[in-house]
């Protein structure tokens, strides 16, 4: 090897670790874990526009007294706070509950992640998919009532052993969707 070839091979290496580092391992603030749930993003922005849209109104008062300091520990709190509330308005309480949230910016993503599972193109700004325990919520279209909603239908599959009809999930995430600020 040549004097030049060897003097590359330092940069070679610091630049193989560097592409590892930067495409192989998530950026920090990309999920965040919480008692239920394992929560993804596309961008801080999402994120952030998500929780500003997920205003708790009279359950804001829950959160008092939790430790928030970050955009993350804020949204963990609001999250796991609207999962308990669904739990005691259904007197549902599924045991060892565990799904995962998908943050899109828009709508458009949630359409296509139902095309990707469903095949079927739609223009909903959240849903379940039970297959997956997954809830897609578009960031610029989430509210609580949106959330509850959703999480009423992830309480009810994993609530019963065996799914209950379209109708009924229907009927208990809206039940859910209507008393969550009661």
């Amino acid at each position: 090897m040549g004097l030049q070839q060897h003097k590359r091979l330092p940069l070679l290496f610091l630049a193989g670790w560097t592409f590892f580092f930067t495409t192989a391992l998530p950026c920090p603030g990309e999920e965040i874990k919480t008692r239920y749930t394992t929560i993804t993003w596309d961008s801080m922005d999402s994120l952030q526009t998500f929780n500003h849209k997920l205003y708790m109104g009279r359950l804001k008062y829950l959160l008092k007294g939790k430790k928030i300091e970050t955009l993350e520990d804020e949204v963990r709190h609001k999250i796991d706070l609207i999962v308990e509330k669904n739990e005691t308005t259904l007197d549902m309480y599924p045991s060892k509950l565990a799904f995962k949230i998908v943050i899109t910016p828009t709508k458009k993503g949630v359409s296509s992640h139902f095309l990707r599972i469903y095949k079927k193109k739609v223009n909903y700004i959240a849903f379940y998919s039970p297959g997956e325990n997954t809830v897609f919520f578009s960031a610029n279209t989430a509210s609580l009532r949106v959330v509850a909603h959703e999480f009423g239908h992830v309480i009810a599959e994993n609530y019963f052993a065996i799914s209950p009809p379209p109708k009924v999930h229907e009927v208990l995430a809206q039940y859910a969707e209507k008393n969550i600020t009661k």
